[in-house]
Formats: structure tokens, C-alpha cells, sequence
């Protein structure tokens, strides 16, 4: 899988959020979504994962990627299922996770973990693990790898001189670690090879202006222009290399966007509409529905966060 090594200097990480938690009435998420990644270290106690309940070994690690469903059970005993709402703000959350500080004796307590929350860009503007499109995946105990978690999250939590600058390098090393163990990983493959498409520039720029610009016009003709192409050919180029039809790409991608959106944003599903480049609310509801499986109106009020 040397695709990955093509790609790793490309990659901008930014952390979004860290906390240590203390496990104070057994909950359970099922089905949330969070819209960033999201690693949950074990420090102590118990905690199961995915929808088979699969139990995490002490200091071993979850990767949960954007996007994809959030199956988590904190402790043992009789869980409140929180259902796919997730948490619904700080005041909530608190009735069943206690933030501590990471300069705590963890050994004094019995339910304990880690969590950080960051994004990951290509070329700082395609989201790199939803064009692998991976799902989440269990890390085995890894003392580096758990130094460079709690350390983020103690340096996130303290204001000293350089915190910002030490992040950075400790998220970079993140993802190398993480790019190190895919490309350990044969089941991984599929997912990595998805990164071939992104090795011709055109390419990298047509997916990057349609990233930041879904609001706009994306016909073949404006493609065309930003790839240097000839607008009869554009297509074919694009689907040439990635095997999908440009327009319906372009469609998918608005209506992924749509989904982000009407779970982390207050705007109502009409200015969503627009926002991804509908200019028809009626059409945008029945691609929505087609696409995903419910309405719009369905998802609206899932605006939950693990962390």
C-alpha cells in the first residue's frame, strides 16, 4: 500500500477537541454521529464498541472516522440508552461523563478514558477518511501512540508557553502512526487504494473546487475550466480515473454535505438546500430520501457529539 506514502505530506491535521472522562452512570450511544474523528483512548474500566459490543482491552485504542455511526458503551451495569441523539449538550453529557484533568491519579478511579477529536484534510480541503471511506477500526495498546494521546490532550488543557505548536507535531505523529497501521492492515487495502484516482493534479483540482464550492455552479463547463480540459471531455476524464459519473459525484457529495449539515448546524433544511447548490427544495428532498432512506426532516434533530 505505498499509495499511502504518496499522500502522507499532503495531510493537515487540526485538532478539534480533547477531554478526559470519568465514567459516572453507565451510558450507552447508539447509532450517534460526531462530525469529526474521533479516537477514544481506555485508560481504565470498561468500555465496549460497535454494534457487536466488542469489549476494549485497557489502554488499548477506538478509532471512530466522521461520519460513521457511533456504537459505544461506557462501563458495566444497566446502561441509559441514549439512542442515536447522543448527548444533547454539555449540562447532559455531565450526568453521565465527569471531564477531569489529565494531572488526576487515574488509579483512584475505576472508569476512565481519553478522547480527541480532529480533522483530517488532503491537500487542506478533501476530507482524507471520507474518501477512503473507512470504517471504525480497534488500535492495540501502543505506548507511543498512548503518550502522544494523553499528552495532546494535557497540553490542550493547560495554557503553557508553545501548547499550540506541540499539538500540531503530536497530531502529525498521530496520523503517521495511524497511516502506519493501515498499511499494516491487508483488510485496509480496498479502502487505500481508493486514493489512486487523487494521483492526477487535474483530478486533485476538480475535487477540491467542488469541495469548497458546492454552493456554485459545478456544470461540465466550469469543471472544465478548473482541470484545463475541454468541456466535451471533462467527464470522460473524470470518470476515467474514478469511475463515477461527474455530475452524479457532484450530487452525492452535496447531499453527504447536506447530511453533515442537518446534524451540526441550526439552519433550516430550506437554506441547507441552498447551501450545497439546490436550488429546488422539493428535488432536494427526494434526492435526500432516495440517497439516504428518510427525509431530511428525519435526521434534523441528530446533532449529537461524543465528546
Amino acid at each position: 500500500m505505498a499509495l499511502l506514502s504518496k499522500f502522507i505530506d499532503s495531510l493537515n491535521v487540526r485538532l478539534y477537541r480533547t477531554a478526559f472522562r470519568e465514567v459516572v452512570h453507565p451510558v450507552k450511544l447508539n447509532g450517534s454521529f460526531d462530525k469529526h474523528n474521533v479516537i477514544i483512548h481506555l485508560n481504565r474500566g470498561n468500555l465496549s464498541v460497535g454494534a457487536e459490543d466488542e469489549m476494549m482491552a485497557q489502554d488499548s485504542f477506538y478509532f471512530f472516522p466522521a461520519g460513521q455511526p457511533i456504537f459505544v458503551k461506557h462501563a458495566m451495569g444497566n446502561h441509559h440508552d441514549l439512542g442515536p441523539d447522543g448527548f444533547i449538550d454539555d449540562e447532559h453529557r455531565s450526568r453521565f461523563l465527569r471531564t477531569i484533568s489529565g494531572l488526576e491519579d487515574f488509579s483512584k478511579l475505576k472508569e476512565v478514558f481519553t478522547i480527541l477529536a480532529f480533522d483530517v484534510t488532503l491537500y487542506d480541503a478533501i476530507p482524507f477518511f471520507e474518501v477512503l471511506g473507512m470504517p471504525p477500526f480497534a488500535l492495540t495498546k501502543d505506548e507511543e501512540f498512548g503518550f502522544l494521546v494523553k499528552h495532546i490532550a494535557l497540553e490542550n488543557e493547560q495554557s503553557k508557553l508553545g501548547r499550540d505548536k506541540l499539538i500540531r507535531n503530536y497530531m502529525e505523529e498521530i496520523m503517521i502512526h495511524m497511516c502506519r497501521y493501515i498499511e499494516s492492515q491487508e483488510k485496509f487495502k480496498k479502502y487505500v487504494d481508493k486514493l489512486e484516482f487523487l494521483s492526477d493534479r487535474r483530478l486533485v483540482d476538480i475535487v477540491k473546487y467542488i469541495q469548497e464550492n458546492l454552493e456554485k455552479d459545478l456544470s461540465n463547463k466550469t469543471i472544465a475550466n478548473i482541470a484545463y480540459v475541454s468541456e466535451d471531455y471533462v467527464g470522460q476524464f473524470f470518470k476515467s480515473l474514478t469511475g463515477k459519473n461527474l455530475q452524479d459525484y457532484i450530487e452525492n457529495q452535496r447531499l453527504d454535505r447536506a447530511m453533515f449539515l442537518l446534524r451540526t448546524q441550526p439552519d433550516n433544511i430550506q437554506e441547507i438546500a441552498h447551501r450545497v447548490g439546490f436550488k429546488d427544495p422539493a428535488y432536494f428532498s427526494r434526492r435526500f430520501k432516495m440517497k439516504f432512506g428518510s427525509n431530511a426532516n428525519a435526521v434534523r434533530q441528530n446533532k449529537s457529539q461524543l465528546v
